[in-house]
């Protein structure tokens, strides 16, 4: 069987993009898995269902290093996981290479790494600049009504019903329908 992955980082994002790229590229895949979730570890749901579903001689195909993860011990492993069970990962952003083979983890390895130190880099450039903002007076944090988004759509990717994130978070059944339709 053939996989694609795709991943972005945040709800408001769209894996659209990703998908079509790598369909167009590698034709249809016979299943599509995509994540709405940071790369910084393994916890996201697509990806969880992909490690269990993969078997041998399937082919995962991704856009990037980075939609795999940005961690690089995570990605070793994970990618070291599909080795094992006869699993090859072809990653588009390195010219189709698989990078369960020897050649390619040694590209991995390196890669890995750059993506790792993208998002430390990423996260050092956000909090610069949300202290510079803090100084000036300009930044009032997120708004609790973005904070309680964030908090149903955790409670809802994480397999919980409509009601019970309602009742958790202390909001209407209404908002938690608005916001899953709107993510």
């Amino acid at each position: 069987m053939r996989f694609i992955y795709a991943r972005v980082s945040t709800a408001e994002q769209n894996v659209d993009q990703q998908v079509a790229e790598l369909v167009k590229k590698y034709g249809v895949a016979d299943e599509i898995l995509t994540d709405k979730a940071s790369g910084k570890d393994m916890d996201r749901p697509a990806m969880q269902r992909l490690v269990d579903k993969v078997r041998v001689d399937d082919t995962v195909i991704v856009a990037d290093i980075s939609r795999l993860g940005r961690n690089v011990l995570d990605v070793l492993t994970l990618v070291d996981q599909f080795g094992k069970k006869g699993v090859h990962v072809i990653v588009d952003a390195l010219g189709s290479v698989d990078v369960t083979s020897a050649a390619g983890k040694i590209v991995l390895s390196t890669l890995a790494a750059v993506a790792e130190m993208q998002r430390v880099e990423m996260l050092d450039k956000q909090s610069i600049g949300i202290a510079r903002a803090k100084q000036e007076g300009k930044y009032k944090g997120r708004s609790a009504n973005a904070r309680l988004h964030s908090q149903i759509l955790e409670l809802l990717a994480g397999g919980m019903s409509m009601r019970k994130a309602a009742l958790e978070v202390g909001c209407s059944l209404s908002t938690v329908q608005r916001t899953k339709k709107t993510a």
